[in-house]
Parts: structure tokens; C-alpha cells; sequence
């Protein structure tokens, strides 16, 4: 499939790392599938990060050439999803964070991981059952798996921090915002 190609209707987006900016380049820690859990300790660690969590959204700004990007993209007539697996109070923080930036408008339907699941079983989840032809999304691991469960469909990385990642038949590497509408072709 080219990746210019008419076919291509529906877009998702993870949020951290691709909408919004990594607090000190740090990533969020990944939603796993749930294990057992150590009876004091876990509690007492998983407020402490929810804590930090807290403090530190504030301090995310949109990725260079986000918004324009995202703007051309809808305005050329695709349907924009936001798919991240944010769970818990880090919703309400992502909702947040978009109303104030303006970008309630932009996306035509937000897939949150309200279920807690393992990230990349949810996204994949998501896109085995909805209209998306690409994903983009930052995190090596989750590009690698849905690469391999999806070949048929296009999965940029969006490389802004210059991590190492994998490669593929279907996945694309992009660094800044603006190579995306430039790679589906949007200008023509």
C-alpha cells in the first residue's frame, strides 16, 4: 500500500511522546497487564508515582508543529483518533491538558484504557475493531506489536526524543510533526 494512498481514512495518536512532551524525557511508566501485587509495598509506590504524575503534568507542552500538523491532517478530511493507554486520574489530566490548548475539536473520537489492560493489547484492541488505517505512536515496544499484528496497516513512530526503534515493511520513522502530513501525502 502506498502510503499517499486515498484508502487511508482514519489516523490515531498516542498522546505522550507524540501530542504532548515527556516531563525531563522520561516516558510514563506502561500499562501492563495486572500482576499480583505486593500487599504494602504496591499501594504505597503506586501513590507515590500517581503523586509525582500529578506534579509534573503541568510541565507538558505540545510537541513542536503538533497542532498545525494535526490541523491539516483534519482539515484534508481524515478522521482523527486519540488513542493512548492512559488510565485512572491520568485521563482527567489528558482531558485537561487538551481543553486548554484548544484541541477538544480535533479528534473525532478519544480511546482512553479505562479498563487498565496491558497498553499494547488495548491499542491493538482498538484498531482490530475500529476504521484505523495508521498509528502513530513513540514507544519502540508498542510500534514493534502492532507492526507484526497489523502489516496491513501504516505505524509511524514518532522519533522526537532519537531513541532507537524498531523497523519494518510498515512502519515509518518520522522525528518531527510536520514529515506526517508530508508522508501521507496531505499536500499533493
Amino acid at each position: 500500500m502506498l502510503w499517499s494512498d486515498p484508502m487511508i481514512k482514519t489516523i490515531s495518536f498516542d498522546f505522550d511522546g507524540v501530542l504532548s512532551t515527556l516531563v525531563l524525557g522520561r516516558t510514563w511508566e506502561k500499562t501492563r497487564a495486572k500482576k499480583r501485587a505486593v500487599p504494602i509495598v504496591t499501594p504505597a509506590v503506586r501513590r507515590l508515582k500517581h503523586g509525582l504524575a500529578a506534579l509534573t503534568e503541568g510541565f507538558r507542552k505540545p510537541l513542536p508543529g503538533a497542532e498545525d500538523a494535526l490541523r491539516e491532517l483534519r482539515a484534508s478530511g481524515l478522521t482523527l483518533f486519540l488513542l493512548t493507554s492512559r488510565t485512572g486520574e491520568r485521563v482527567a489530566a489528558a482531558e485537561r491538558w487538551l481543553e486548554r490548548r484548544g484541541w477538544s475539536d480535533v479528534f473525532d473520537r478519544k480511546f482512553y484504557n479505562e479498563e487498565g489492560q496491558d497498553a499494547d493489547m488495548f491499542k491493538a484492541g482498538i484498531i482490530r475493531t475500529h476504521p484505523i488505517d495508521v498509528h502513530v505512536d513513540d514507544d519502540p515496544e508498542t510500534v514493534a506489536c502492532l507492526s507484526r499484528q497489523f502489516p496491513d496497516k501504516l505505524i509511524i513512530r514518532m522519533d522526537h526524543y532519537r531513541r532507537k526503534g524498531p523497523e519494518g515493511a510498515n512502519i515509518v520513522t518520522v522525528h518531527a510533526w510536520d514529515e506526517v502530513p508530508a508522508l501521507l501525502a496531505i499536500n499533493r
